[in-house]
C-alpha cells in the first residue's frame, strides 16, 4: 500500500502542476450528479473529499486513493471467482482438482497502471462545508486498450504450452506441457479479471473463448493422462519380482493395463541372471535392460545392475538376485524416467515454439 501511496502522490503532483484551483460558490455539475456525467458503463470514477481551505491537493489524492481501493478490492473478488475450477471425478478414477489463488503483487502492478491513466476534475471548494471536492476518472475503453497488451502477453505465454500439446504426437509430452502451463494460468486469470473491470464486453468479445478454454484444461489434462496407459512385458528367469515392482511404481502416476491389453506405451524389460558356476556354488550376476516404447518410437531406455549373489541352490540365488534388481528399480526408475522425459519434452517444446 505504501507503493500505491507514493505513486498516487506523484500522480497528484503531476496533474496539479501549473493549475489554479477555483473556489467558486457555484456547485459544479460533476459534484451534483457525477454519476450521470461519468456513467459507470463508460467510466471508472470516484469522488475525493478533504476538509480545510488548503486541502485541494488532499481531495485529489483521496479521489485517486478511492479509485485504487475500488480496483484492488474488485479485482481480487474477480480473480477468486475466475480461478475456482470444478472438481470432476470420472469413471476411471481421474480427478481434476480445484484451486484458488491470488497474487497480490500482480494486482498492485495493475492498479498502479490504472492510476497513471487517471484524469481529474478541477477541485471545487464548498464554502459552507469548508471542504474540497475532486473527481478522479478514467475512460473504460481507453484504459482497456492501454491494458490489452498486458492481457495479450499473459495469454500468449499460457497458450504456447497448449499449442505445443496440440502439435506433439507423444501423450507423455502433452501431459508435461499441460502441467507446465499451470504456472502461467494464474497470471492470465488475473490479467483477464482486471481487463473485465475496464470493459467486460470488450474482454469477453476478444478473450472470452480463451478463458473458457483455460477453465477446462485441468480436466483435459486429467483426461489425457488417463489415456496415457502402460503395458509391462518382462522376460527372463524369476521375472515376477521385477514385473510387480514396475507395476507398483508406474501405477503411482499412470494406469497400468493387464497383460494382453492394448496400451499407449509398452515397458519391455529383460532380466538377465548370468550364472557362473564354480564347483557346487552358483555365482549370479543380475542386470536389467529396459525400454519404454510408444506406438512409433522408444521414449526411454534404462539399465540397472545389482550386487552378485552366490549359493548352493540356483533357484534361491536367482530369486535373491531378482529381488535386488527389483529394489533398484523401485529406487531409481521413476525418477530417471521423469527426468529424462522432462528433458526430451523440453527439447521438443523448444523446437515446436521455433516453428
Amino acid at each position: 500500500m505504501r507503493t500505491l501511496q507514493r505513486i498516487m502522490t506523484g500522480i497528484v503532483l503531476f496533474f496539479s502542476a501549473g493549475l489554479l484551483f477555483a473556489a467558486s460558490d457555484e456547485k459544479p455539475a460533476w459534484v451534483t450528479d457525477w454519476r450521470s456525467m461519468y456513467p459507470d458503463e463508460a467510466y471508472i470514477a470516484q469522488m475525493g473529499k478533504a476538509m480545510g481551505k488548503k486541502a485541494s491537493e488532499e481531495a485529489r489524492n483521496n479521489a485517486a486513493n478511492t479509485v485504487a481501493q475500488y480496483l484492488q478490492t474488485t479485482v481480487q473478488s474477480e480473480v477468486h471467482t475466475n480461478t475456482e475450477f470444478k472438481t470432476e471425478t470420472r469413471s476411471n478414477g481421474t480427478v481434476a482438482t480445484s484451486t484458488k489463488k491470488t497474487n497480490s503483487q500482480d494486482i498492485t502492478l495493475s492498479v498502479d497502471f490504472t492510476l497513471s491513466s487517471l484524469e481529474f476534475t478541477e477541485p471545487w471548494y464548498n464554502k459552507k462545508e469548508k471542504a474540497w471536492y475532486c473527481l478522479a476518472y478514467v475512460s473504460r475503453e481507453k484504459a482497456w486498450e492501454q491494458y490489452r497488451p498486458t492481457l495479450q502477453a499473459a495469454r500468449d505465454k499460457l497458450f504456447a504450452f497448449y499449442d505445443a500439446a496440440k502439435k506433439t504426437e507423444e501423450p507423455l509430452y502433452r501431459i508435461r506441457y499441460y502441467a507446465q502451463s499451470l504456472e502461467y494460468e494464474q497470471p492470465f486469470y488475473e490479467a483477464y479479471s482486471f481487463s473485465r473491470l475496464y470493459s467486460a464486453s470488450l474482454t469477453e468479445k476478444n478473450y472470452g473463448s480463451d478463458a473458457e478454454f483455460v477453465s477446462g484444461v485441468r480436466a483435459r489434462s486429467a483426461e489425457e493422462k488417463s489415456r496415457c496407459t502402460f503395458a509391462i512385458e518382462v522376460s527372463g528367469d524369476v521375472q515376477s519380482f521385477v514385473y510387480q515392482k514396475l507395476k507398483d511404481v508406474l501405477s503411482s502416476e499412470y494406469t497400468v493395463k493387464n497383460k494382453g491389453e492394448d496400451a499407449a506405451y509398452t515397458v519391455n524389460a529383460e532380466l538377465i541372471l548370468s550364472d557362473t558356476p564354480s564347483g557346487d556354488l552358483h555365482f549370479i550376476s543380475p542386470s536389467l535392460e529396459l525400454s519404454v516404447d510408444g506406438k512409433s518410437a522408444t521414449v526411454f531406455s534404462y539399465a540397472k545392475t545389482a550386487a552378485n549373489f552366490h549359493g548352493l541352490r540356483e533357484d534361491i540365488v536367482k530369486a535373491k538376485a531378482a529381488r535386488a534388481v527389483a529394489d533398484e528399480v523401485g529406487k531409481s526408475f521413476m525418477k530417471e524416467f521423469t527426468d529424462t522425459l522432462g528433458k526430451d519434452a523440453d527439447d521438443a517444446l523448444s523446437q515446436l515454439l521455433a516453428m
